[in-house]
């Protein structure tokens, strides 16, 4: 007499495999959460980040003659208060230049302005938010622009 082959899943491996995969279930499920609240910190910076480099970037452009109150005010990069460094960008009334206050959570931009030596200054650029956790956040950019 012939033996026949049985198809099909044995009840334990049925019952194994179910398992398996409720626990790989339970650690994505875990994992989630902490991957949205990483991710989005990251969004923040990476949009601070990309505020900084494009108000230093106007900056350099205008070089030192105009690094001042009617220079930066003349090119739409600063706020009309305060009218001395650290200037504020926080709510820039040029729409075409992006705002902290817009893209970030409780953001806010601000230029310094230093004369360092003769014919030099520092100027640096920050930016800040409030992250999930109540947290402020600050990316800060300097350089130096001489007078040449």
């Amino acid at each position: 007499m012939r033996r026949r082959r049985r198809s099909g899943f044995s009840l334990m491996e049925v019952v194994l495999s179910i398992f398996l995969l409720g626990v790989v279930a339970v650690v994505f499920g875990a994992l989630y959460p902490v991957a949205e609240r990483l991710s989005g910190g990251a969004k923040y910076r990476a949009t601070a980040l990309m505020l900084a480099e494009r108000r230093m970037e106007a900056v350099k452009l205008l070089g030192y003659g105009n690094l001042n109150y009617d220079g930066l005010r003349a090119y739409g990069l600063i706020d009309a208060q305060p009218n001395t460094s650290p200037f504020s960008f926080t709510n820039t009334d040029n729409t075409r230049n992006e705002s902290p206050a817009r893209m970030l959570p409780q953001g806010t931009g601000q230029i310094v302005i230093e004369d360092t030596e003769w014919d030099v200054r520092r100027v640096v650029v920050r930016v800040s938010w409030m992250d999930r956790n109540g947290r402020q956040q600050t990316v800060e950019l300097r350089t130096l622009v001489t007078n040449l």
